[in-house]
């Protein structure tokens, strides 16, 4: 994947990363999962391309809008397929991930999922749910990756009056 020169490097190892976790979790790839999960746990950031990337991915899928059975779908789907290959899940970061992502949890003071559930979790959980919304869309997630990280990127960049 070609990445922007002009991204900083936290942005590009965000990408990267994530990129390594999706084409894992597609090939079925433990190990390749396992490091790209421990890379993104070093970027507190990497939650917001995620929840970016799933939020658009749910809305490209779902153009009339999501329901719960909707969410339940994928969240069965996401642990079935990481249960095929021995992936590590935890449906309830899934879940976390899922309404996270579409706003339809109350955020903590600190703008992270109000949860206890470890940072390497819930990025598992994202990277596992973003491979699954796309395959099953048949979508290639390269283009949400780069918006959501410019997205990321723009807000951080934007002055405050």
């Amino acid at each position: 994947m070609q990445l922007p020169t002009e991204w900083p490097s936290k942005a590009r190892v965000i990408a990267q990363a994530t990129e390594l976790g999706i084409g894992a979790a597609r090939a079925h790839d433990l190990d390749g999962f396992g490091e790209a999960v421990k890379s993104l746990e070093l970027h507190p950031e990497a939650r917001d391309v995620h929840a970016h990337m799933i939020r658009e991915l749910v809305e490209t899928q779902y153009q009339d809008g999501v329901s719960g059975d909707d969410l339940s779908e994928v969240l069965t789907r996401t642990a079935r397929d990481a249960g095929a290959w021995n992936a590590p899940v935890d449906p309830s970061a899934v879940v976390v991930v899922l309404t996270g992502s579409l706003a339809v949890v109350q955020r903590s003071d600190d703008d992270g999922p109000a949860t206890d559930i470890p940072p390497a979790r819930l990025n598992g959980a994202a990277v596992l749910v973003i491979a699954d919304l796309a395959a099953v869309a048949a979508l290639d997630h390269r283009p949400y990756l780069m918006r959501a990280v410019e997205e990321i990127r723009r807000a951080q960049t934007v002055e405050m009056p």
